[in-house]
């Protein structure tokens, strides 16, 4: 029985952070005025400047947004195949 209630809890954990992460991420995004798909172009442009140099793996590549303090971060995480030079 505890392996079960073990099984289901960790995916009601699962759901909840799921939900706070988006619900943080809504919350940068209104306060940096930034349309979402704004951060969408952003997104392609990185990852075709990044592509000029690196080999990457694009369904790999994740971007986040973060807040410190007052300050928000965008941080980007492009898994590199190999170098292009």
């Amino acid at each position: 029985m505890q392996v079960l209630n073990w099984f289901f809890q960790r995916k009601a954990d699962d759901v909840r952070t799921k939900a706070k992460d988006r619900m943080r991420l809504m919350l940068i995004h209104d306060r940096l005025e930034l349309p979402p798909d704004r951060l969408a172009s952003l997104e392609e442009e990185l990852v075709a400047v990044v592509c000029r140099y690196f080999e990457i793996d694009r369904d790999a590549a994740r971007f986040d947004l973060q807040q410190y303090e007052r300050r928000a971060a965008l941080i980007a995480n492009f898994p590199l195949l190999r170098s292009k030079t």
